[in-house]
């Protein structure tokens, strides 16, 4: 799969929340979120990482487009490599960068929430 077949690959202008997280490979993940009325109205992913990374971005950001937040808080690792049959042992941790990054930027939407 090519960046340009992903549908969620790119950043937002202006989104709710966004999280950057820079993996254990050195492949940086970000996550920029927009939310109505707690639910998941967009999600982007960015990566500078592997094809692996790029897929676990894509498949993460997939799983949570349109969710409520509890739900999407919910979103593992396991659910990420459960997707994708081809993930390797070598790549696990693309789908754990992916996942964190995510969480992250979840929980920057809750902090700024709860002091606005």
């Amino acid at each position: 799969m090519e960046i340009s077949e992903f549908r969620h690959f790119g950043r937002l202008n202006d989104p709710d929340s966004c999280a950057v997280i820079k993996g254990v490979c050195s492949d940086e993940m970000e996550f920029h979120l927009v939310f109505q009325n707690d639910v998941i109205k967009d999600i982007r992913f960015y990566t500078d990482g592997c094809g692996h990374t790029g897929i676990c971005g894509e498949t993460a950001a997939r799983l949570v487009a349109g969710k409520h937040i509890d739900k999407a808080m919910a979103i593992s690792p396991a659910m990420v490599r459960k997707e994708i049959a081809y993930l390797t042992e070598d790549h696990i941790h693309c789908s754990i960068l992916a996942t964190m990054t995510l969480l992250k930027a979840i929980a920057d939407y809750l902090y700024r929430k709860s002091i606005s």
